[in-house]
């Protein structure tokens, strides 16, 4: 029982991460770079959710929503400074990479700034805290609401890009912008859309993060680490090799801290991803490489 309690646990866990990656893999699939401002996405959603509760006294959920649509508009807010004027110009990943960097500190010290640097968290009666028992497990409500979220968005995502002509376009314009433009896609208002469902999807991913602890502007740092991994693990930009890579990262670390150590979860979680990488180098669903930006 202990050990099904553990695996739950983790799944739990990795469903956050699993919703980091899907983001993670929005953007590369869609525009071609490694975004390393993704943290940012969730620590601002993290940080709107909170102010929206505690300052203006709104629901979670209602708060949950503008914190939401916070993390697109930042996600859209950093394409437009940051990648579409490197796109004009042909600019290799390179570029892309160092103008995330750019703007992940830039955002992350307005977040410090916001909060005087230390951490807060939502009002206490403000998050569902309570237990639920199921089958004899006993598993707190953030978890349930974590893996609930997370199986309806990574599917609706998935369902979006894949079974709808918004989402073929979407693809279209990844995978070669110049025909998907021929074809009379507007490749900049799917960029954009892109962006805005990328930031809604991490930022979703940070506000359950702060649900269950207090946090503070490095929240999406902690993200950007394991969503990497699981984006690595389950295969670059594959939705569902993403989801499936933020569930074994979270089971992994889980079990490795309750039998092994948690000293050593980071080393068994990077470690399984390069025995993963060593056997199928596009990971276990991938079959993207990296282009321009």
């Amino acid at each position: 029982m202990l050990l099904l309690e553990q695996i739950i646990n983790g799944v739990c866990t990795g469903a956050v991460y699993a919703l980091f990656a899907v983001g993670f893999s929005i953007v590369f699939s869609t525009m071609q770079i490694l975004n390393l401002a993704q943290g940012v996405y969730a620590t601002g959603a993290a940080l709107v959710t909170y102010f929206a509760t505690s300052s203006y006294g709104l629901p979670f959920w209602a708060a949950a929503v503008v914190g939401i649509v916070a993390g697109g508009l930042i996600a859209v807010l950093v394409d437009q400074v940051a990648f579409e004027p490197l796109r004009r110009r042909g600019v290799s990943l390179l570029g892309a990479v160092i103008a995330s960097i750019g703007m992940w500190i830039a955002i992350r010290e307005v977040a410090s700034i916001s909060t005087a640097a230390t951490p807060v968290g939502y009002p206490p009666d403000s998050v569902p805290r309570g237990r639920i028992s199921i089958g004899g497990l006993e598993l707190l409500q953030t978890q349930v609401l974590a893996l609930v979220c997370a199986v309806v968005v990574i599917t609706a995502t998935y369902l979006l890009l894949h079974r709808t002509n918004l989402g073929a376009a979407i693809r279209a314009v990844g995978y070669d912008k110049r025909s998907a433009q021929i074809a009379g896609i507007n490749p900049q208002v799917m960029i954009i859309g892109a962006a805005m469902l990328s930031g809604a999807v991490t930022g979703l991913a940070g506000i359950l993060l702060a649900s269950g602890q207090s946090f503070n502007f490095h929240l999406g740092d902690t993200l950007l680490l394991q969503g990497f991994a699981a984006v690595v693990l389950g295969g670059m930009g594959d939705i569902r090799g993403a989801a499936l890579g933020g569930v074994l990262i979270g089971v992994f670390q889980v079990l490795s801290g309750s039998y092994i150590s948690a000293s050593y979860q980071d080393a068994i979680t990077f470690g399984l991803v390069l025995v993963v990488l060593l056997w199928r180098p596009t990971g276990i669903l991938g079959t993207a490489s990296f282009q321009r930006a």
